[in-house]
């Protein structure tokens, strides 16, 4: 969908509108709308779609993505930004650099494994880890994350159109609310998302005995005045995994795909970080020292965002904008994959270049719009993801982490080509399975990973 929207958008223009089967659907494909629209006039444009099917019966209320607004997402939203604050994500670097010793230990000793296999047990366990706590997920062991990834979809696909009846005839919620045996694969559906979400958040409480933070374990302490409850804390850390990890897996594959198809920019990095490192491994304190590697994972959000046209917003009363009146209940798609080919912003916007986020030192650019972090594919406004910080840190160390152990190197005869297939799952699109030769930068390499990976061996 996002690339045709992107078609229309060199026709139309930053923002235009379509019908679909009666719901009027309203598109921002440049920067200056989204913000203006999503940012400024957030007071009109942070609502959700009514999802019916996800939001009345699958999750009950409980998901808080698809929450509309409203005093019960308020106030989610505010207990969320509390656990995930500055001071709170930057606590999880121990354990974020860890696990880019064990992703490079398994990529090292299973190269047979598929890379996708690798970076789902990467993403996955960071972010298991970060809502939960305990420790690394192994890559050949049991995945407890695997039900929840099952029931994620379901709520994924209960949102599209054209998959819900209920959301296509609204009257007939009010059948389904009456009829047990109609709505029982939702309650069904509903009973083992709370009995999971539950099982995980209560066992997570001892976490912090390890030392280490969890969300669930923060979210506990909240105090009575955010109004709540025990099963919609388990919720929505059982919601914010299913949102965090498929997006760092589809990235961590768009950045090795992109080395493969830029071998002269895997160099540059590799000349920084031999420059500024050496052959220790990178850690958070060498961020400010590794511009080029900071703007790479810039660049890999923006070149292949991994929800391309993010979650649709809705109007929650009618407004305007530019002339333009967006009446109460229109869909707002935050297309972020035409801003980030928005060319008041980026030169050849398709091509992959760290270097448009670096300034004539070297260094970072500062004070342009393109130098935030908003730009990644976080979303605009109120509904910004509150999980911005936690990816970013992820996907700087394990990135950093991977052009310090290795060389991307194309398959003889399998050779990465620009028009590679991509997967939508979704609200993500990944890119197709490809192959990659892994190439250890040093003889050592397992023992330089050290007591990150002691427990592995």
């Amino acid at each position: 969908m996002y690339i045709k929207l992107h078609e229309w958008s060199k026709q139309y223009g930053p923002i235009f509108s379509f019908n679909a089967a009666g719901q009027r659907v309203v598109v921002l494909n440049s920067a200056k709308v989204a913000g203006d629209v999503l940012d400024r006039l957030s007071a009109y444009s942070s609502n959700r779609p009514a999802w019916i099917k996800l939001n009345d019966f699958l999750s009950q209320g409980g998901n808080v993505v698809g929450l509309p607004a409203g005093d019960t997402w308020r106030r989610l939203r505010k207990a969320i930004h509390e656990v995930l604050n500055v001071r709170n994500v930057n606590g999880f670097r121990p354990m974020q650099a860890q696990e880019a010793a064990i992703t490079i230990y398994y990529l090292l000793k299973c190269p047979h494994v598929n890379l996708v296999k690798h970076f789902h047990r990467t993403s996955a366990s960071i972010v298991w880890r970060s809502m939960y706590g305990g420790e690394p997920l192994e890559l050949n062991g049991p995945d407890p994350s695997e039900r929840l990834e099952e029931l994620s979809a379901d709520a994924f696909k209960a949102a599209l159109p054209g998959n819900s009846l209920v959301d296509m005839f609204p009257p007939l919620r009010h059948l389904y609310s009456r009829l047990a045996w109609l709505r029982r694969p939702f309650d069904e559906w509903y009973l083992e998302s709370t009995t999971i979400f539950l099982d995980l958040y209560g066992s997570a409480k001892d976490a912090s005995a390890l030392g280490e933070p969890c969300v669930s374990n923060n979210l506990g302490k909240l105090s009575d005045d955010y109004g709540i409850s025990g099963t919609m804390k388990a919720w929505t850390a059982g919601v914010v995994f299913s949102a965090g990890q498929d997006t760092t897996a589809t990235s961590l594959r768009f950045f090795v795909l992109a080395l493969l198809l830029h071998p002269e920019i895997m160099l540059k990095a590799h000349a920084e970080l031999d420059a500024i490192i050496g052959d220790r491994m990178p850690t958070f304190e060498d961020r400010d020292r590794l511009p080029y590697i900071s703007a790479i994972v810039k660049e890999v959000a923006r070149w292949h965002p991994a929800a391309p046209s993010g979650v649709p917003h809705s109007a929650s009363e009618d407004f305007v904008y530019e002339g333009y009146m967006i009446p109460r209940g229109t869909w707002i798609i935050d297309n972020i994959w035409s801003q980030t080919r928005d060319p008041a912003l980026y030169h050849e916007a398709n091509t992959f270049d760290p270097s448009r986020f670096l300034d004539g030192e070297g260094r970072i650019k500062s004070g342009a719009p393109d130098s935030h972090d908003d730009w990644l594919g976080f979303g605009h406004g109120r509904r910004i993801c509150p999980g911005r910080d936690l990816a970013a840190n992820s996907l700087f160390i394990t990135f950093a982490s991977l052009l310090w152990a290795f060389e991307f190197r194309n398959v003889e005869g399998k050779a990465v080509h620009e028009g590679f297939g991509l997967v939508d799952n979704f609200i993500t699109v990944q890119p197709a399975p490809f192959d990659v030769d892994l190439i250890p930068r040093f003889k050592d390499l397992d023992l330089r990973l050290g007591e990150n990976v002691a427990h592995l061996s």
